[in-house]
């Protein structure tokens, strides 16, 4: 399996179970090999931010779906009833059906997933600044004893 599809399956399981161990994966390093953990840092943020693209794809797709199914039921609705319907009664007809509940708990799963990798990535911009202040401090120590 290639490393593009281990990326995709980590992003289908993600869960608020795994998260913390993930965060803590991505986010530890070993002090004494700050030079190995920077040059991996640009490599591990690039994937994890590519993730968090594919998940903000799939929430917009997610959104616009739910916009979608919005709009036609209200017209189909519309179209079908000779009686007036107000806004409120159009939103309360569509906002009252299973599709729409179900349209929802994907935008809602999506907009989770993508939270979640914005957390990651964000965590992992915090590994990149500690790892320069790390390095910086180890050069300027260096200095001290020449």
């Amino acid at each position: 399996m290639s490393k593009a599809n281990d990326l995709l399956e980590a992003l289908e399981d993600l869960t608020w179970e795994n998260y913390v161990d993930i965060a803590d994966g991505v986010t530890q390093f070993n002090k004494l090999e700050i030079d190995t953990e920077m040059a991996r840092q640009a490599s591990v943020y690039s994937y994890y931010q590519g993730l968090l693209s594919i998940a903000k794809k799939r929430l917009d797709d997610a959104n616009l779906d739910l916009t979608k199914y919005t709009a036609q039921t209200r017209k189909e609705k519309k179209a079908s009833t000779v009686a007036k319907q107000t806004a409120k009664d159009l939103d309360d007809f569509v906002e009252s059906t299973e599709e729409f509940v179900e349209y929802s708990k994907e935008v809602n799963n999506a907009s989770f997933k993508y939270t979640l990798l914005k957390g990651l990535v964000s965590s992992l911009e915090h590994k990149k600044d500690m790892l320069v202040q790390l390095s910086s401090n180890r050069r300027a120590e260096a200095n001290l004893y020449r």
